[in-house]
């Protein structure tokens, strides 16, 4: 089986059932060999914790900010990394899950890695996500923190201003608009 999934992932044709087994090894009698590479690699869910925090009206709302205030780019920094600091410190393990990779070999000797990003879902303990066959540790690490979604931490260093501003959601001019119009009704 194993050598099965990892000769497709050579040729490119990874059947994502074969791995489905291995999966649920890894997540029962394997656990402790998964979680043993834990380095210090984390992956702060930076497109989630956006979508609900990063704008402007969740910002009015928190901080008691009058509409007719304007707001900066600089308010929207401090409380983005207000916020990015909080998960980082260990608020929040589903916003902040672990980065695991587990090598698999076949018997010609041919090397892989399993990637897999667990959180933590409270009493409801640890939540695999699978993420499927790998070259290399440092191949997966650098595809989950590819786009908006995970910010790969320590590996890709503090999360710029500009990465914060990119995904803060400001009003669009015609919601802008029609407020005041309401307001001034």
């Amino acid at each position: 089986m194993l050598d099965a999934a990892l000769h497709g992932f050579q040729e490119g044709k990874v059947n994502p059932d074969v791995l489905k087994p291995i999966y649920e090894w890894l997540e029962v009698d394997g656990w402790e060999a998964l979680i043993n590479d834990l380095g210090e690699q984390m992956a702060l869910n930076l497109g989630y914790l956006a979508q609900f925090q990063f704008s402007d009206s969740e910002l009015r709302a928190c901080m008691d900010t009058p509409d007719d205030q304007p707001l900066t780019d600089e308010d929207r920094i401090r409380w983005g990394r207000s916020h990015i600091d909080r998960v980082l410190n260990g608020d929040d393990e589903y916003l902040l899950p672990s980065i695991h990779t587990y090598e698999v070999q076949a018997s010609d000797g041919f090397k892989a890695v399993i990637g897999c990003i667990v959180e933590i879902h409270g009493q409801a303990g640890p939540a695999c996500q699978w993420e499927g066959l790998w070259k290399s540790r440092n191949d997966f690490l650098a595809a989950v923190g590819e786009g908006d979604g995970y910010w790969v931490t320590p590996l890709m260093g503090e999360i710029p201003d500009d990465v914060i501003l990119k995904l803060w959601q400001k009003p669009t001019e015609a919601k802008r608009r029609s407020k005041k119009r309401v307001n001034n009704a």
